[in-house]
């Protein structure tokens, strides 16, 4: 029976080291590359030719969800685990939208990583009983807005900054990426929370995802 190739991709060494530790003890996976940042995991698949991606979040170089999208982009085959510490419902839609087969917290037992890890494997989605608690609950408030009062218009501009706010972009790399001012960008951000009478940007990033504005 062939190995699960399998490479690895936080930020934090202890975690990887523990993760190491426990892929090397089971016969039927293969650690074929270890990295503490999502740019080198993406550099090296294609000579690491990995079956599963165990990827974290909130990582220098490329975050998880950008590392994510790039993977499932130019290497379909390739399946993406999220361990993660992020609890809230929009980390995991956003991930389970860009193509994540399984999205786990990082208190995940030892066991249980394993189980996911061969039903990624499979083919199938993986999601713990915590989890799949928000995505139900995510369904349940997405089928009672269908008779709410239609959300309040973003202009493009809005969108375009509410899409790169969505991958962590700061101010500055929105303003160079869209050829505008920090200002700028920073009245755009008060006019959104103005007009979704919302305090904070996870609020926002949250109303954005309920009314399928991106």
């Amino acid at each position: 029976m062939d190995k699960i190739k399998i490479v690895l991709a936080d930020d934090h060494q202890i975690l990887l080291d523990g993760l190491k530790s426990l892929f090397e003890k089971q016969e039927a996976i293969d650690i074929t590359g270890i990295y503490n940042n999502g740019a080198d995991l993406f550099e090296g698949i294609n000579d690491t030719m990995p079956d599963i991606a165990i990827v974290d979040i909130n990582m220098p170089g490329l975050n998880g969800l950008e590392l994510t999208l790039k993977i499932k982009k130019e290497f379909p085959a390739v399946k993406v685990i999220v361990l993660s510490m992020f609890d809230d419902i929009v980390h995991i839609m956003q991930l389970i939208k860009a193509g994540a087969s399984a999205y786990l917290f990082k208190n995940i037992s030892n066991a249980k990583l394993l189980e996911a890890i061969l039903e990624v494997e499979k083919g199938n989605t993986y999601f713990p009983a915590e989890v799949s608690a928000k995505i139900a609950a995510f369904t349940r408030s997405e089928k009672s807005k269908q008779y709410e009062i239609p959300a309040p218009a973003l202009t493009s501009r809005e969108l375009q900054i509410l899409k790169l706010i969505a991958l962590e972009y700061s101010n500055s790399k929105i303003a160079d990426t869209l050829f505008i001012s920090e200002r700028t960008v920073e009245t755009h951000r008060k006019n959104m929370l103005r007009k979704t009478n919302h305090k904070n940007m996870v609020g926002l990033l949250k109303y954005v995802f309920d009314n399928h504005l991106i």
